[in-house]
């Protein structure tokens, strides 16, 4: 077997910043499906940003992703010319119980206040 060498640039390694390691919650947690119809210039990562932002009691909304978009061929189905849908699924937890329906329909409503206000969202029906 051929002996094999190579260089490490060691400052780059030390430099690197390390994730930081988090509890796992001992309590389930729960997703909802979200549907908004926004503009066409409306970005995923711009959703996801105002989603993530949106001020929830207890910080309850700990994940976000955009999986799917809806852009019809012609206005239609509720969404005018230059809109398009996104669902969003929300995945919602706290460290300290688990969670009531209460809570869940506050955090939920509290990002669709967020998607309005900021983006001019409406929810799909």
């Amino acid at each position: 077997m051929a002996p094999i060498l190579f260089e490490v640039v060691l400052d780059a390694v030390l430099d690197r910043t390390l994730p930081e390691s988090q509890a796992i919650s001992k309590f389930q947690s729960v997703e909802r499906d979200i549907a908004v119809i926004v503009q066409e210039s409306v970005s995923h990562d711009r959703v996801l940003q105002v989603v993530r932002e949106a001020a929830t009691a207890m910080d309850l909304v700990r994940q976000a992703v955009v999986f799917d978009v809806y852009r019809p061929k012609q206005a239609g189905a509720g969404l005018q010319n230059g809109e398009k849908s996104l669902a969003a699924r929300l995945t919602l937890n706290s460290d300290a119980a688990t969670l009531t329906d209460e809570q869940i329909e506050a955090a939920v409503q509290a990002v669709i206040v967020a998607l309005q206000q900021h983006l001019g969202a409406r929810l799909r029906a």
